[in-house]
């Protein structure tokens, strides 16, 4: 079967012009070009960063007959192209996409081809947090049950179009969908057989230009899923996103964190008891026995740069939780460590997001030691305001001062926790949020040597 969509793929695109827009450092660039080089497309890759930049990709496509045009786009790339496969960050409203939109040239989105093209069964998660969570937490429970599953998705390192060459319709597909990758889903009028929706909250205002549209994206492909198809969705939705859902012909279940109960033996903090409680109702659809559900999400040991402990040094523990980029996840994060007395290192660059509640929260905190950049800015005049004794006495621009400054407060303190939570974007600083997160182990660990 997998031979035989290959085929047909290959047949449709072998010595066609396609355009890969966005590179990137995450796998999902590199994995688009590479499977229509192989398939005898004729391939260019575009992206605003710099060879310098993306040093890594490009290195993985040197073998490749690949046109690289880097730092920066060029029109004619866009209009002299019979494709165009789009980076989930790249905005749809960019002038060279809507000029090859314009012109009738397709515009394509990795997750959404695949899952046009994918004979199987698709799993996708989305939500504002709890994603990424709750797809592993997933995958495990359909791995328990003896379900042929892959991991895909938005998640690092993962090409998921790739999977398109080895699996059939017997194969289950367990992905992480951004809003981002939504977008390509209700394009194209497609949906996962399961959906599952863990909670939104404001996120990505530097991408939308409102809510509304933020929410458009989160939430169109769940009004496209056809009649057998399955949604999870956390109660608390229910009334924002409308009647609509009273009309959808699947098979609505709704979750709180109150479903899951039993003990998470390696998480804490009750979004994680709703990102159980979401794997669980999944497992319930698939028929997945109680016990054995119970004890594999009791048992999942979390993913890394999600509140995950990388150290501990005289009572002090250390928590790397660089994927929280909105104040909200902040906000969970605080929660999870509430016990602790929490040094919180915070700071990036914005979202355009509501900063009030996690203002608020900040009380909890003993000391806050800052990170350069644009969020920092925008709550600076509130911090020196509410907390003039708690924050740091300089805005770091060298995370590893940063952590020093951190680990020398929590040691004069019992119980103590120093948490890096940013609540902002790492582009202040960083490449990502998984660069920051491992510079923050590396520097972490050589501390404690």
């Amino acid at each position: 079967m997998a031979q035989d969509i290959i085929a047909n793929i290959k047949e449709k695109y072998q010595g066609k012009k396609i355009l890969v827009v966005g590179l990137g450092l995450q796998g999902g660039g590199v994995g688009i070009a590479k499977f229509f080089s192989e398939l005898g497309a004729r391939v260019t890759v575009t992206d605003k960063k710099t060879a310098v930049q993306l040093a890594d990709s490009v290195a993985d496509l040197e073998k490749y007959p690949i046109e690289l045009h880097l730092g920066g786009h060029v029109l004619e790339d866009f209009e002299a192209t019979d494709v165009i496969f789009k980076g989930p960050s790249v905005p749809w409203t960019m002038p060279e996409i809507a000029a090859a939109d314009k012109k009738g040239i397709p515009v394509e989105m990795e997750l959404s081809f695949f899952c046009a093209n994918f004979p199987g069964k698709v799993i996708g998660v989305t939500g504002t947090r709890g994603k990424s969570t709750t797809t592993r937490m997933i995958y495990d429970l359909l791995k328990a049950g003896s379900y042929p599953a892959t991991l895909a998705g938005g998640l690092p390192g993962i090409s998921t179009i790739n999977f398109l060459k080895t699996l059939g319709e017997r194969d289950w597909v367990v992905m992480e969908i951004s809003s981002w990758a939504l977008s390509g889903f209700h394009r194209k009028k497609i949906s996962p057989h399961i959906g599952v929706l863990t909670n939104i909250y404001p996120d990505h205002l530097n991408y939308y230009k409102t809510m509304d549209d933020y929410l458009f994206d989160k939430k169109s492909h769940l009004f496209i899923q056809k009649k057998g198809d399955n949604l999870v969705i956390n109660e608390s939705l229910i009334d924002s996103l409308g009647n609509g859902l009273k009309l959808l012909p699947t098979n609505v279940t709704t979750f709180s964190k109150k479903d899951f109960p039993y003990r998470l033996n390696y998480l804490s903090g009750e979004h994680n008891l709703e990102n159980a409680a979401a794997a669980l109702k999944v497992s319930q659809i698939l028929r997945i026995e109680s016990s054995l559900a119970a004890k594999t999400i009791s048992d999942f040991h979390g993913l890394p740069f999600r509140q995950e402990i990388v150290g501990k040094t005289n009572g002090t523990i250390i928590v790397n939780d660089t994927t929280s980029t909105t104040p909200v996840a902040t906000i969970a994060s605080l929660d999870s460590f509430r016990t602790r007395k929490i040094i919180l290192i915070l700071g990036g660059n914005s979202k355009n997001l509501p900063v009030e509640e996690l203002l608020g929260k900040l009380s909890k905190v003993e000391r806050i030691v800052l990170l350069a950049g644009s969020f920092t800015n925008q709550v600076m005049e509130s911090l020196k305001t509410l907390y003039p004794q708690k924050i740091s006495s300089k805005v770091y621009s060298d995370l590893g001062e940063a952590i020093k400054e951190g680990l020398s407060l929590a040691k004069q303190l019992d119980n103590s926790c120093l948490l890096f939570s940013p609540g902002a974007t790492s582009f202040a600083m960083f490449d990502n949020e998984f660069h920051r997160g491992r510079e923050f182990n590396r520097i972490v660990k050589q501390l404690l040597i």
